[in-house]
């Protein structure tokens, strides 16, 4: 599947340093850059790489910052030959490429190879990323991924409002041509980057949405600012529902100003709360423990483990439950990732929130952004994360307590490829579980409507007819 997860959309990130450890001798480590000189100056086809050269010290630079704080230790010699891939490709595709083309070239195919959310982030890139986590940035409003099966590009999930989400896009569906470009044969940067383009400018796509074999859909798509507006609230009777989109730097204040408004309307009359976290595919580790901190006490919310076993951090909650111990549900599918995923698991294992829905995504990393130069960086996987009962999320995502699929649209789920997990993973204890019949008989006996969102109502339904405190706190 992929080897990078776009920059469409932000997942989940910390910015700044990552501590490192030293994973290779420093031998090792100059005689892969010796070869790497010598191999770059043979296929760029003249003259010598100087240990000086500002091209070679970008990528030094990017080469022992993986071998040091990349999540999973790498043999630099294997990355030299990942690099030597991407700058072979490049002189093929551009034999006038300039060195500073064939280096990014080999940032990107080295730094993608390693896992499939690691990258190179080039001046556009990076700039892009960084404006993500204020809220609002400019294109389509999706995140994607390769889909190594059918060589084509994976929509994992279109954000709230945005251009994409308007058009109709879904998760699973798979993008097969950029206006006449057929998108099989590109990388994904090569594809993401067709997708993006002047705001106000427009970009037709050509879909095939599962199961079907042939792009049977056709859209066209306005390029846009998407203001992303993390939180959308609104009372379902005495029921709080809150659509939580994104975890950006404004997410767990919106959360707040939420429930109070919803606490004023209904004159302190709340009996619940549902947490939509449908189709959000992550923010930012800070936002996400302090949303899952609105709801639990001073417990454990996430453990990030990297390479260093003594720089493991745990984040824990603090006193204090804004819901004052109503039952909540939190709705989850396949688009839910990362951040997401980190609030469900944390308030499933705590036993402070049923999981309605369907298994989350299963991205368990966290990547660290950091300069290379002045307008370039690099996104590395540093970490994982691990739930308070020890579970891992990478991969395996996040089970529902109670199963319930939506009743329009398509039910295809989107998952990690299991070729890029790890193998000797521990497989997470199931959930306790419950059928939708039992908890929300008056749901699943009347014949649905095409509008109709079964998983919320289902939800509404259990808080007001079959929660109790007990039963949402699991004892």
């Amino acid at each position: 599947m992929a080897k990078l997860l776009a920059a469409l959309l932000l997942m989940m990130v910390a910015i700044g340093p990552a501590c490192a450890v030293a994973p290779t001798s420093r031998a090792d480590t100059v005689a892969a850059l010796d070869r790497y000189r010598t191999d770059f100056a043979k296929i760029r086809g003249y003259g010598s790489l100087s240990t000086a050269d500002r091209n070679y010290v970008l990528f030094s630079d990017a080469m022992r910052r993986v071998l040091t704080e990349h999540v999973k230790p790498f043999d630099p010699q294997v990355l030299i030959d990942k690099a030597e891939d991407g700058l072979k490709k490049k002189k093929a595709e551009n034999p006038k490429a300039s060195d500073r083309l064939l280096t990014e070239a080999a940032l990107d195919s080295m730094l993608g190879g390693l896992d499939p959310y690691s990258s190179f982030l080039d001046a556009e890139r990076y700039r892009y990323l960084r404006e993500q986590t204020q809220g609002e940035f400019g294109g389509l409003g999706i995140e994607v991924t390769m889909d190594e099966e059918s060589g084509l590009i994976k929509v994992v999930s279109p954000i709230d409002g945005s251009p994409a989400a308007r058009a109709g896009l879904r998760s699973g569906d798979l993008i097969a041509r950029i206006d006449d470009v057929a998108v099989k044969g590109l990388n994904l940067h090569d594809a993401v980057a067709r997708m993006r383009g002047p705001v106000g400018s427009s970009v037709a796509l050509s879909i095939r949405r599962p199961p079907a074999t042939d792009a049977n859909t056709r859209v066209s798509l306005t390029r846009a600012i998407v203001k992303i507006q993390p939180v959308r609230y609104r009372l379902e009777g005495n029921v709080a529902y809150v659509r939580i989109a994104t975890f950006n730097q404004s997410t767990s204040s919106a959360l707040d100003s939420a429930i109070e408004d919803m606490r004023r309307q209904s004159k302190g009359r709340l009996t619940g709360a549902v947490i939509d976290l449908r189709n959000n595919p992550g923010g930012l580790l800070e936002q996400a423990v302090q949303v899952a901190d609105r709801f639990l006490e001073t417990v454990d919310i996430v453990s990030v483990r990297g390479r260093d076993p003594e720089e493991s951090r745990t984040y824990r909650g603090t006193a204090g439950d804004l819901m004052a111990g109503l039952p909540v549900v939190v709705l989850i599918n396949s688009g839910s990732a990362s951040a997401s995923e980190i609030v469900a698991g944390a308030l499933q294992d705590h036993h402070r929130a049923l999981l309605f829905g369907s298994r989350s995504y299963g991205k368990g990393s966290v990547q660290t952004i950091s300069s290379l130069s002045v307008d370039t960086g690099i996104r590395l996987t540093t970490a994982r994360y691990y739930r308070p009962s020890g579970a891992l999320v990478d991969c395996f995502g996040v089970s529902p307590n109670l199963e319930v699929k939506p009743t329009h649209g398509s039910t295809e789920e989107t998952h990690p490829d299991p070729a890029t997990c790890d193998p000797n993973a521990p497989v997470p204890p199931k959930p306790q579980v419950w059928m939708a019949q039992d908890m929300c008989p008056d749901v699943m006996d009347k014949a649905p409507k095409p509008d109709d969102d079964r998983p919320l109502e289902c939800a509404v339904s259990a808080i007001r007819n079959r929660l109790t405190g007990t039963l949402a706190g699991g004892e």
